[in-house]
């Protein structure tokens, strides 16, 4: 070992060696051996055997489970479909709204999908709204909504004629068509709306064309303002986008623009009092021009004491 320098308070430190041949040990914590091997299988058999047994009584359970599902409730007679009610106003009788949800006798209310039922009651193109209930002692209620037809509707392009050619097809207030399988009395009754230019005739869908609705407000009004002593509304024809003739019995025909119809009323109010007053015969009247209405008649009409218009004459211009 070399000596310490002079003046230096640290000692020599003599350099480490490795010792030549030193081996690592590697300390093995899981150690192999026989009683080791028998343990760990044993181990496992105790696994593998809770597992199957947790398995088996899993299924024992679910077995059970839907036997007692199928047994009780859907075998049950209880709760298979016994009545069926119907409340409902239209042209769809009875049978043929539950002939629509598909349902039979073997139909067992606690497991029946509603929201399908209704669906296809809905899919109908004469139903606007459906309600279901269900009380689980087999008796179903159907609460319908049906559209209510208001008028005929007319349109040679889309095959849609008068009611009595098998093809008609009726619309209500909506403008929704409503497809007419039996006519009766009550519908032959009602005013026809004719529109050759109709784009869309899907039933059941309310029709997107402001003149169909101009029209069924102008009907509506009409049909208010119908007297006894007063020629029936027939027929609302569209001629086109901008005008709406009406065609009463007695072969009269008024035309109403589409927009502003109060103040077109308010003028088809004062001819027909007079016309119902002096026995007027009215053939035409044009009630879009606001100023000096044209108007026809079928006799030449009494307008005795009747003030037309002022006769006055205008001074001359200076």
């Amino acid at each position: 070992m070399p000596p310490a320098k002079n003046g230096s308070k640290k000692s020599a430190k003599r350099p480490s060696r490795k010792r030549k041949g030193a081996a690592t040990h590697v300390i093995d914590y899981q150690p192999e051996s026989p009683v080791i091997r028998e343990h760990e299988a044993v181990e496992r058999r105790r696994r593998g055997f809770r597992t199957a047994m947790w398995l088996i009584t899993a299924m024992i359970v679910v077995g059970i489970g839907w036997v007692t599902w199928h047994e009780a409730l859907e075998k049950n007679s209880q709760f298979m479909l016994k009545t069926v009610e119907v409340n409902t106003e239209g042209t769809l009788t009875r049978q043929q709204l539950v002939a629509a949800t598909g349902l039979t006798e073997a139909t067992n209310l606690l497991t029946m999908n509603l929201r399908e039922v209704r669906a296809k009651i809905e899919r109908l193109p004469q139903v606007k709204s459906a309600v279901i209930h269900r009380d689980y002692h087999g008796k179903l209620t159907l609460d319908v909504v049906q559209r209510l037809p208001v008028a005929w509707m007319e349109c040679p392009k889309h095959k849609l004629l008068g009611p009595l050619t098998g093809k008609g097809c009726l619309i209500d207030a909506e403008g929704a068509l409503v497809p007419c399988h039996v006519v009766t009395r009550e519908y032959l009754a009602m005013p026809r709306i004719q529109y050759p230019a109709l784009s869309d005739a899907t039933p059941g869908k309310p029709l997107p064309e402001m003149q169909v609705h101009a029209a069924l407000r102008l009907m509506e009004k009409l049909q208010k303002r119908q007297q006894d002593d007063h020629p029936a509304l027939e027929m609302i024809e569209i001629p086109n986008p901008w005008s709406l003739v009406a065609h009463f019995n007695g072969d009269t025909k008024i035309t109403f623009g589409v927009d502003d119809m109060d103040p077109q009323l308010a003028r088809f109010d004062r001819v027909m009092h007079e016309a119902r007053a002096r026995k007027w015969r009215v053939a035409t009247l044009n009630l879009i021009a606001s100023i000096n209405t044209p108007a026809t008649f079928h006799e030449t009409p009494d307008v005795t004491g009747l003030n037309l218009a002022d006769t006055a004459s205008t001074p001359p211009a200076r």
